[in-house]
C-alpha cells in the first residue's frame, strides 16, 4: 500500500473513533447516573445508563419519595440468603398497606422509553387477593383517570399484571400461578405516554419475554396519567392475612440490560 493511501486509512479510522467517542459522551451527558459499558454480541462497545438505582444499600433517603403505611406495617432491610441487602415490606393482619413510593430524584415524562426491573419474593397465603405488590401510580390522585395505569397483584392463586384505561377499566394482559416463597424477576419496558396509541408495555418474567393476552409481546396502551406516574413496591390490600414482600435489585434504565439483574 502506498504511503499516502496508508495515511488516508489512518485518518478515516481516526474519524470513526472520534465520532464513536463523541456519540458515547453525548449519551452519558444525557443520562449521567451510573454509566456503564456493555459489549454486544458483535463485539461493539456500547454505553448505557441506569436512571435510578433502588438498592437497599443506598438507604431510604436516596430510594423512596415516601413510605405509605396504613395500619401497623413496617419497611426495613435485611441481608438475604445470597448476601444482598434487601427491602422487607411487612403488612400485618388487619393492616391495609405497606409500600415504598419511589423513585427519588427521578421522574419519567411524556415520550420517555424506560425499563423498570426488580426481584421479588412473597410470603403470602396462595389464595389471598391483594390490590397490588407493584404499582405504576398516578400523582396527584385528584383528577386521575387511570389512578394506576399498571399494577401487579395476587388473586385466587394467580399473579396478575393489570392495565387500567382512562375509564379505570382493568384488563389482565398476563397472569401465572402464584409462586410463594420463591424469588421472581420482572422487567417492564414502557413507552411513557398519555396517548393510548403511542404508549406501550412489554414484559419479562424470570428473564423470558412474555406473550401477552393479546397474542403478541406488546400491549399498546396509555401509560401516563395526570401530572406524573411513579413506581411503588410493597403490599397493598389483602387485609385478612399477614404478607411479607422482599424486594431487591430495583432499577430503572434506558436498556433491558440496565434493568435486568
Amino acid at each position: 500500500m502506498k504511503k499516502n493511501q496508508m495515511m488516508l486509512v489512518v485518518l478515516m479510522s481516526g474519524t470513526v473513533l472520534l465520532s464513536n467517542c463523541k456519540k458515547g459522551a453525548e449519551k452519558v451527558e444525557e443520562n449521567p447516573l451510573h454509566a456503564k459499558t456493555l459489549e454486544s454480541t458483535s463485539g461493539d462497545v456500547q454505553t448505557s445508563s441506569v436512571l435510578f438505582n433502588g438498592d437497599a444499600s443506598n438507604g431510604s433517603a436516596k430510594v423512596w419519595k415516601n413510605i405509605n403505611i396504613e395500619g401497623t406495617g413496617a419497611v426495613s432491610t435485611l441481608t438475604d440468603e445470597t448476601g444482598v441487602l434487601t427491602w422487607k415490606f411487612l403488612k400485618p393482619l388487619n393492616s391495609h398497606r405497606t409500600e415504598g413510593h419511589g423513585a427519588q430524584n427521578y421522574q419519567a415524562v411524556e415520550g420517555d422509553e424506560i425499563y423498570i426491573g426488580w426481584t421479588s419474593k412473597l410470603l403470602i397465603p396462595s389464595d389471598l387477593k391483594t390490590e397490588a405488590i407493584f404499582q405504576w401510580k398516578s400523582y396527584p390522585t385528584d383528577g386521575a383517570l387511570q389512578n394506576h395505569p399498571l399494577m401487579l397483584r395476587t388473586k385466587s392463586g394467580k399473579l396478575e399484571l393489570q392495565h387500567f384505561d382512562d375509564n379505570h377499566v382493568a384488563t389482565v394482559p398476563w397472569s401465572i400461578n402464584l409462586p410463594v416463597n420463591t424469588w421472581m424477576s420482572f422487567v417492564i419496558r414502557m413507552k411513557v405516554s398519555r396517548d393510548a396509541s403511542v404508549g406501550f408495555i412489554e414484559f419479562w418474567y424470570n428473564g423470558v419475554k412474555q406473550t401477552l393476552a393479546n397474542g403478541t409481546q406488546r400491549l399498546t396502551c396509555r401509560t401516563l396519567d395526570v401530572a406524573d406516574c411513579d413506581p411503588k413496591w410493597g403490599v397493598y390490600g389483602g387485609d385478612t392475612a399477614a404478607v411479607t414482600h422482599y424486594v431487591k435489585k430495583i432499577r430503572i434504565g434506558t436498556t433491558y440490560a440496565d434493568a435486568a439483574q
